[in-house]
C-alpha cells in the first residue's frame, strides 16, 4: 500500500469514529438527559356553564306510612285486605280468633258478680253489727241504773254482799257485749272496704278483657293504600314488649317523600325549599322534581362517615313513584353561565420547589406577601407519587394524588403557565368562583379564555427515575410538551 491510500484510509476512520462518537452522544442525550426531564401536562382555559350540585342517593316512600300491629296474641283467623287494597279510616283489615277473649271476659264478669255479692254480705253484718251495738247501748244503761239501785239499798243494808256482785257483774257484761258489737262494726266495715277494693280490681280487669277482645278486630287507623302484609290465615302473632305488624298503610300516595343521606360536608349548603331533580331505575331518562322540606337534625354514622337525611317532597299524581323505589337526586346549589373554568387538576398542582425557588416566582409577579402569608398552600406537602394507568401509552403521568378540592368559591390560589423563555414556571393568581367536582369557575385574574395552564407532569417509565431534586423550572427544566 502506498503512502496516498494509507492517509485516504486514515481519514475515513478518522470520519467513521467521530460518527459513532456523535451517534452515542446523541443517544445518551435522548435516552439519560431527555428522561431526566419530565414534560408538562397542560389544559387550556375555556369557557362554559358550571352547575354546582350536591348528589346522593335516596329511598322512595310515603310521607306518612303506619305499621299496623296487633296488641293481643292470638291466631288470625281472617283476613279482609291484602296488598295494594285501598282501606278507609275504621275499615275491618283482620279478626283474631275470639275464644279465648270471650272466655275470658266470661270469667272477669263471674268475678265481678262475686264481688258484688261479697260487698253486699258486708252491708249486711255492718247493719247487723250497728244494730248490736244499739242493743247493746240499752241493755248497758238498764244495767247501769240497775246498779245504781243496788248500790244505795247495799249501803243502807238492806241487800246482802251476793245482790250487790250480781248486780256489779250483770253491768260488766252489759259493757262488754256493747265492746264487742262496736268490734263487729268495725271488722264488717274493714271487709267491706276490702271487698269494695276487689270489686273495682275485678271491674278493671273485666274492662281489660273486654279491650282485649275488641283488639281482636283490628282495623285500619288511617285511610290508604296497604303497602305490606305481613300475616298469613291461620298464624299466630305474640304480642310481647313490641307489637307484630300486620299491614303497612301508606296515607295518600299521590304525595310521596324521598329520604336521602347527605354528607356532612354538603349538607351546609343545602336549604328548605330547595330544588331537587332525581330519576328512578324503573323510568330512566324520566327526571322528577321536588323540593327540600326538611333537613333532619339527627345524623347517622356508618364506617365513620356521617350523613344527614334531607327530606325531598315529590307530588305523585300518577301513582309513577312507587315505596322503597332507589332515587339518584342531585340538588342544585348554584350554577355559572358562560365563564372562565379550569379542570380541578390544575387547583391540585405544586411544583416541586424549595421555598427559595418559590419566593423568586412569586417575587417575578410582585406577590412576596401573597407567597409569605400562603406558603403552607402553596408548597406540596409530599413528593407527587408516580403512578401508570390503561391507555396511558409509553408514558408515566406524575400528577398530585386525587383528592377533594380543599378550596372554595373565594379563594385565591396560584396556577401555574409557562413563562416567555419557553422554560420557567410562573404563578398567575387567580380568584376561584363556583365547581361542579371536575372543572372550577374563574370569577378573577389574569388568564384568558385558551390560555393554556400546567395540571401535570409525565416521564418515560422505560428510563431512569428522574431527579425531582432538580426543580421544574430553575436549571432542571422539564421539557414543553406543545
Amino acid at each position: 500500500m502506498d503512502k496516498k491510500q494509507w492517509y485516504r484510509y486514515r481519514y475515513l476512520w478518522l470520519v467513521l469514529l467521530i460518527t459513532i462518537g456523535l451517534g452515542g452522544f446523541g443517544t445518551w442525550q435522548h435516552f439519560i438527559v431527555k428522561a431526566d426531564k419530565a414534560t408538562y401536562i397542560f389544559s387550556s382555559v375555556d369557557r362554559g356553564d358550571i352547575v354546582s350540585q350536591v348528589v346522593a342517593q335516596g329511598t322512595i316512600s310515603p310521607v306518612i306510612s303506619v305499621d299496623v300491629g296487633s296488641q293481643v296474641s292470638g291466631t288470625i283467623s281472617e283476613l279482609y285486605a291484602d296488598f295494594n287494597t285501598e282501606v278507609r279510616k275504621g275499615q275491618l283489615l283482620a279478626k283474631l280468633q275470639p275464644d279465648l277473649f270471650q272466655a275470658d271476659v266470661d270469667q272477669q264478669e263471674a268475678n265481678v258478680r262475686t264481688a258484688e255479692a261479697n260487698l253486699y254480705d258486708d252491708a249486711a253484718a255492718i247493719a247487723t253489727a250497728k244494730a248490736d251495738i244499739e242493743k247493746a247501748k240499752v241493755d248497758t244503761l238498764h244495767q247501769q241504773h240497775s246498779f245504781a239501785r243496788q248500790k244505795e239499798l247495799f249501803g243502807d243494808s238492806l241487800i246482802s254482799q251476793d245482790d250487790f256482785d250480781t248486780a256489779q257483774a250483770a253491768l260488766d257484761a252489759a259493757v262488754a257485749t256493747q265492746k264487742a258489737a262496736e268490734a263487729e262494726t268495725d271488722s264488717a266495715t274493714a271487709r267491706y272496704k276490702e271487698d269494695q277494693a276487689r270489686l273495682a280490681q275485678a271491674r278493671a280487669a273485666l274492662e281489660t278483657s273486654k279491650l282485649n277482645l275488641e283488639h281482636s278486630i283490628i282495623t285500619s287507623p288511617i285511610s290508604g293504600t296497604v303497602i305490606n302484609r305481613a300475616v298469613d290465615r291461620g298464624q299466630t302473632v305474640a304480642a310481647g314488649f313490641a307489637a307484630p305488624v300486620l299491614f303497612t298503610i301508606g296515607q295518600d300516595l299521590t304525595r310521596m317523600q324521598v329520604n336521602t343521606n347527605i354528607d356532612e360536608a354538603s349538607v351546609g349548603s343545602l336549604k328548605a325549599g330547595m330544588q331537587a331533580t332525581f330519576l328512578v331505575d324503573a323510568y330512566p331518562g324520566q327526571p322528577f322534581v321536588g323540593t327540600i322540606s326538611q333537613i333532619r337534625l339527627n345524623s347517622t354514622t356508618v364506617n365513620n362517615v356521617v350523613t344527614y337525611d334531607a327530606v325531598i317532597s315529590v307530588a305523585n299524581p300518577d301513582l309513577q313513584l312507587e315505596p322503597g323505589m332507589t332515587a339518584n337526586v342531585k340538588i342544585q346549589i348554584a350554577k355559572a353561565d358562560n365563564v372562565l373554568r379550569i379542570v380541578n387538576s390544575a387547583l391540585r398542582f405544586k411544583p416541586n420547589f424549595s421555598d427559595a425557588q418559590f419566593e423568586e416566582a412569586f417575587s417575578r409577579i410582585g406577590e412576596e406577601k401573597f407567597w409569605n402569608q400562603n406558603k403552607d398552600l402553596i408548597k406540596p406537602q409530599a413528593p407527587p407519587a408516580q403512578t401508570t394507568g390503561p391507555g396511558a401509552g409509553p408514558q408515566t403521568r406524575i400528577v398530585t394524588k386525587a383528592a377533594k378540592n380543599p378550596y372554595t368559591a373565594g379563594s385565591l390560589i396560584p396556577l401555574w403557565v409557562v413563562g416567555t423563555d419557553s422554560k420557567s414556571l410562573v404563578p398567575v393568581i387567580v380568584k376561584l368562583g363556583i365547581t361542579d367536582g371536575m372543572t372550577t369557575q374563574i370569577a378573577e385574574g389574569g388568564l384568558k379564555q385558551g390560555e393554556r395552564i400546567v395540571i401535570g407532569l409525565e416521564f418515560d417509565p422505560n428510563r431512569p427515575a428522574p431527579n425531582l431534586s432538580r426543580a421544574p423550572g430553575f436549571g432542571g427544566f422539564p421539557m414543553i410538551r406543545r
